[in-house]
């Protein structure tokens, strides 16, 4: 595995499969139907929204999303740091331990951008 082809299955499965899950857990679920308090509230607060502004809602968990794992991304790469953190950090896959290296963060932002445009 490539860094591009690392970064292209993290977006789909942290980022596009995942707002596909929040989008039908929130369309779908009857706050009846939750156990949990954090959902309730979290289904409360969505089915307040105006339909127009439900959207925007899933426009916000998916940017939280990319920039969550952007940010990991970039503390991967050395990009950004964290307190604590005074060694570099790399990233190994398969049974060679080949590292991926290779602005992970950079190449990660730039298939998101590729994605369709909401508006």
């Amino acid at each position: 595995m490539n860094p591009k082809d690392f970064v292209i299955g993290l977006k789909t499965t942290v980022v596009d499969e995942n707002i596909l899950i929040y989008k039908d857990l929130f369309s779908n679920t009857p706050i009846e139907d939750a156990t949990d308090a954090y959902w309730k509230r979290a289904l409360t607060l969505f089915n307040s929204l105006p339909i127009e502004q439900r959207e925007v809602f899933f426009e916000i968990i998916r940017q939280t999303m990319v920039d969550t794992t952007s940010n990991i991304l970039g503390i991967m790469d050395g990009v950004s740091t964290f307190d604590g953190a005074d060694d570099e950090f790399s990233l190994t896959y398969g049974k060679n331990n080949d590292t991926l290296t290779g602005d992970l963060q950079s190449l990660f932002l730039a298939e998101e951008e590729k994605a369709p445009k909401r508006e």
